[in-house]
């Protein structure tokens, strides 16, 4: 009978130890690149809360993660915080039992795939065509006619010289330029509820503009690294232009990867792009003449 008791408590020991700590998932299946909110869940004795750090989960990406809720209830202390996470690779996938003080939460599967429409194995497979025969077409002369163009235009050019070359334009800075994209910086912030797509799109779009207008770079259609190239002879202070880089980044993943960055970093991002439109307009950097 003692045994049995003994038996019994430990089991419930056990269980009670398990259900200190949890995660739930939003979702049990996703698209590759999609994101899973991951509720994760504690429960402490009052002085031994000590909340681990979800840097990295294997198979998954951490892409944001939220404020530590706690609540206390006479000597239990409950923590709780929201992750939101997303995987690249496909397959039956599982969220692996994260460590909580004392105690793992339970495994979680996640179904990622690359299409919404799975492969439908009951179709029939289709053979292979044979080879076809290609028709050999009819000879042409077509290649004389090219010849006697070619004579034409050696011709024409031998008794036409062209004039002399145009002389390149001279770059005129904008003046307005710089007053302009304070101007148009200080009407993104005021917006609210802005998509976070179109915020960075025109972000970034400001800051091209002026260094097309004011400082002769033209980037509109350079990536974010050819940019970087364009812009490490500005005379500008290293620290500031890593964190340019860092936004201009930031912007890639949100317009080509979904990313949603938080407010702060939202009102941050426009700072660093005021900040380094302004570092630019001081510096000593001189334009080189239009090639346009």
């Amino acid at each position: 009978m003692k045994s049995a008791v003994l038996i019994i408590f430990f089991f419930l020991s056990f269980y009670k130890s398990f259900a200190q700590a949890k995660a739930t998932a939003d979702r049990d299946s996703i698209l590759i690149g999609e994101q899973i909110k991951l509720r994760v869940q504690g429960q402490f004795q009052k002085g031994q809360d000590q909340w681990p750090n979800f840097d990295t989960i294997s198979k998954f990406e951490v892409l944001e993660k939220s404020e530590v809720d706690r609540k206390e209830d006479g000597d239990l202390v409950t923590l709780s915080q929201t992750l939101t996470i997303t995987s690249w690779d496909s397959g039956v996938l599982f969220i692996p039992p994260l460590n909580i003080g004392n105690s793992m939460t339970a495994p979680i599967k996640i179904d990622v795939a690359y299409s919404p429409h799975p492969f439908d194995t009951t179709q029939p497979y289709h053979d292979v065509h044979d080879i076809l025969e290609v028709k050999k077409e009819p000879e042409t002369t077509w290649y004389w006619y090219l010849i006697g163009l070619l004579v034409l235009i050696l011709l024409f050019i031998l008794f036409f010289p062209k004039g002399k070359p145009k002389s390149k334009p001279v770059f005129v800075p904008d003046a307005g330029a710089y007053k302009n994209a304070m101007q148009k910086l200080e009407e993104l912030r005021r917006k609210e509820n802005i998509d976070s797509k179109i915020f960075y799109t025109e972000l970034v779009q400001i800051f091209r503009e002026y260094l097309h207008k004011r400082k002769n770079i033209y980037s509109y259609s350079k990536t974010t690294d050819d940019l970087a190239i364009q812009i490490n002879n500005l005379n500008i202070d290293r620290e500031l232009y890593q964190h340019l880089l860092q936004t201009l980044r930031l912007s890639d993943s949100v317009k080509y990867a979904k990313f949603q960055p938080a407010v702060e970093e939202n009102r941050n991002s426009i700072d660093i792009i005021q900040e380094s439109i302004t570092a630019i307009e001081t510096s000593n950097f001189q334009p080189q003449t239009s090639k346009l």
